[in-house]
């Protein structure tokens, strides 16, 4: 099962977040669940890191992905990001609403 926990300050934004374990719907190179997870978690990160105002911390391993926002220079830039990261959590819950075996979505 992939496991996404996703962390808000009290204000409710979104800083940081983690991605881990395989879906185990189908074998390797074939598991569409795992790719639409992994698909939306990477492009998030992508767009992240083109926001010149903001600092990340990452780490990516086979089955983990965890970021962890460190600075947010203006407030465009924390929209951007608030935008990129609260439409990723969506894409992972309508994934996990029709895979809900495969994968669980956490906010704390």
């Amino acid at each position: 099962m992939i496991e996404v926990k996703v962390w808000r300050n009290p204000q409710g934004d979104i800083y940081k977040f983690y991605v881990k374990g395989h879906a185990g719907y189908d074998e390797y190179g074939k598991d569409i669940v795992c790719a639409a997870v992994s698909a939306i978690s990477q492009t998030a990160v992508l767009g992240i890191e083109n926001i010149k105002g903001v600092k990340i911390r990452k780490e990516i391993e086979e089955g983990n992905l965890e970021v962890e926002v460190k600075e947010v220079l203006k407030e465009e830039d924390k929209i951007k990001l608030q935008a990129i990261l609260e439409t990723m959590v969506l894409g992972l819950k309508d994934v996990a609403s029709g895979y809900s075996e495969y994968v669980k979505v956490e906010e704390v």
